[in-house]
């Protein structure tokens, strides 16, 4: 039996779609990141850092997000969120990596100091530190996006789940990405997929 320590609006989230996609039962244990909850014994156990997600698959236990998509979406979902060829396997692995090392600090900067975090203690200089990071990473995936409904292969893989985990944050601290067409357009067509909105990962803006 599948088990997902997280909740929605963590980095869970890039599992719980991957999840819905593949049609997996699963238990939630929804672990909030902000409270104490992440240091109870027995959850230190499986994730020493305190941290979401967690996922246990009967002996595996697994932590980071993308860790566990590339897991979950090799063992369960073989011909529909991978790929076959090493080559295509390659870029499903760089378009995720891009995602997480790229804009992943950035986007979460973005919406601690734009609606989390209480308004005292918002920096606008950090929102504008990430807005300027963000410009380079968004015009190369906007141009890589051009003529294309998804990241890698022509076909929805796991690389569009992380991407779309990632610029979640970012939509919901409601930046503007109407200078980014292609990307905005993929964006919108990827959170609209039966399994996101079943997933209830879709920001609230």
């Amino acid at each position: 039996m599948i088990t997902l320590y997280g909740i929605e609006w963590s980095r869970a989230k890039y599992v719980l779609f991957t999840l819905a996609e593949l049609g997996l039962d699963f238990q939630h244990a929804r672990i909030n990141p902000f409270e104490k909850e992440k240091y109870a014994p027995g959850y230190l156990k499986l994730n020493p850092l305190a941290q979401v997600p967690t996922l246990v698959d009967d002996d595996l236990v697994l932590t980071e997000a993308i860790a566990i998509n590339f897991y979950l979406s090799r063992k369960y979902g073989a011909g529909k969120l991978w790929a076959d060829r090493l080559e295509d396997e390659a870029q499903i692995y760089k378009w995720s990596l891009f995602a997480v090392t790229q804009m992943e600090t950035a986007c979460v900067d973005l919406i601690l100091h734009r609606k989390v975090l209480d308004a005292k203690v918002r920096n606008p200089n950090i929102v504008q530190a990430a807005e300027k990071k963000l410009m380079k990473p968004l015009a190369v995936l906007n141009n890589h996006l051009a003529g294309k409904d998804f990241l890698v292969v022509g076909k929805f893989t796991v690389a569009d789940i992380n991407m779309a985990g990632v610029l979640t944050y970012a939509l919901g601290s409601e930046f503007d990405f109407s200078p980014y067409h292609e990307m905005a357009r993929y964006l919108d067509a990827i959170l609209s997929r039966p399994a996101c909105k079943k997933a209830g990962i879709a920001p609230h803006t």
